[in-house]
């Protein structure tokens, strides 16, 4: 299933499938639908051998990706930090997916959204105040000259690792572990205060559910008014030539051992696709080696695709085999310079800025 919003039109697909026993894959990130397929379908699909495999978009995949990397390379962690740049336009669906999101918010749905371990994997070390959503910017403790801020994947990425986590200790026969108190936090780095708060209130979870209606009115006035996509339209080729994703995902062993991914990656969209038709490849072609009839459910990218050349197949290629950015994760040990995770911070913000002009000048659309 490779469009939301799927709050609104996923269950079929992902009931039929677990009905028929046939694996399913899609992007979503929209962590309360999540839950409720897990409440709805994990058991059965555990029965039957099906792997539902949810959050194989940008949105989880890339963080997926980085931790249970680091936590083959490192053993059981004490911490993982992602200091996520990602520079990228949306498309219609991302932006009908928030508006339902909002439209039909719930203090349920809000409760959700606001708990760290919805997903599940609960840690020893309890709920810390970096487990929670990014609601104040603050210096961060590895690199003190950067301020914090939500990243994009900052809610739905943590909850996905957090579940992985579990999955993973629900069978310790895989040989991974990511570590009984282990501290998932992903952000983005800004270099003041200032532009980190402003941030913080353009990406912060509704107060309330009357608050979210509101913000769903005005986002509809915005599309209607043709100043956001509307579902099909997205980012051409020529402006997603100029987008592209930079990430340090920062790893600390139970042993004090550091290590750190580096993750450079093409265009949200793209790289979306390249990570659902990969799954898809790798259940198709792989599946013994996925062994779903002992680990079957309802599960996250790093847990389905473990044993598999899902990872070696991502960096294989870029999109449609064309000639545009891959997707890159390289391991080294030890963190990052700060110098060197601020100036990822500060490009970012000035190809951003750039960017913009190129949109606001009409050399490039935004959207189409």
């Amino acid at each position: 299933a490779a469009a939301g919003p799927y709050s609104r039109i996923g269950e079929d697909a992902v009931k039929a499938c677990v009905q028929q026993g046939t694996h399913y894959v899609d992007v979503t990130g929209e962590v309360p639908w999540v839950k409720d397929m897990i409440t709805k379908y994990h058991q059965a699909a555990q029965t039957k051998g099906v792997m539902v495999v949810h959050f194989l978009g940008q949105v989880c995949t890339i963080d997926e990706v980085c931790c249970y990397l680091l936590a083959k390379k490192l053993g059981p962690l004490k911490q993982f930090r992602e200091y996520f740049c990602q520079f990228g336009g949306s498309s219609g669906g991302t932006q009908e997916t928030s508006v339902a999101s909002m439209e039909d918010m719930t203090q349920e749905v809000l409760s959700v959204m606001e708990d760290p371990f919805s997903l599940g994997g609960q840690r020893k070390g309890g709920v810390r105040d970096e487990d929670k959503n990014c609601t104040k910017a603050v210096q961060d403790p590895l690199y003190p000259s950067m301020w914090l801020q939500p990243a994009y994947s900052t809610t739905s990425g943590s909850r996905a690792i957090r579940r992985s986590c579990q999955l993973f200790e629900d069978f310790p026969s895989d040989g991974i572990t990511y570590g009984e108190s282990v501290c998932v936090t992903i952000r983005e780095g800004a270099t003041s205060q200032k532009v980190a708060e402003k941030a913080i209130d353009g990406m912060k979870t509704p107060a309330s559910v009357e608050a979210a209606r509101a913000a769903a009115k005005m986002l509809r006035g915005v599309v209607a008014a043709g100043q956001a996509p509307k579902p099909g339209q997205g980012p051409p080729p020529e402006t997603r030539k100029m987008y592209y994703s930079d990430a340090f995902a920062v790893g600390e062993g139970e042993s004090g051992q550091w290590g750190h991914i580096h993750y450079t990656g093409p265009e949200a969209y793209e790289a979306t696709a390249m990570s659902c038709v990969t799954a898809a490849l790798v259940l198709a072609e792989e599946v013994d080696k996925l062994q779903p009839q002992r680990r079957g459910g309802v599960l996250t990218p790093a847990f389905a695709m473990h044993g598999s050349s899902f990872v070696d197949r991502l960096q294989a290629s870029s999109f449609a085999n064309g000639g545009g950015q891959r997707m890159r994760f390289e391991f080294q040990e030890g963190k990052p310079s700060e110098q060197v995770v601020t100036e990822t911070a500060t490009l970012k913000s000035k190809n951003a800025m750039v960017g913009q002009g190129e949109i606001n000048e009409g050399r490039l659309k935004a959207f189409r």
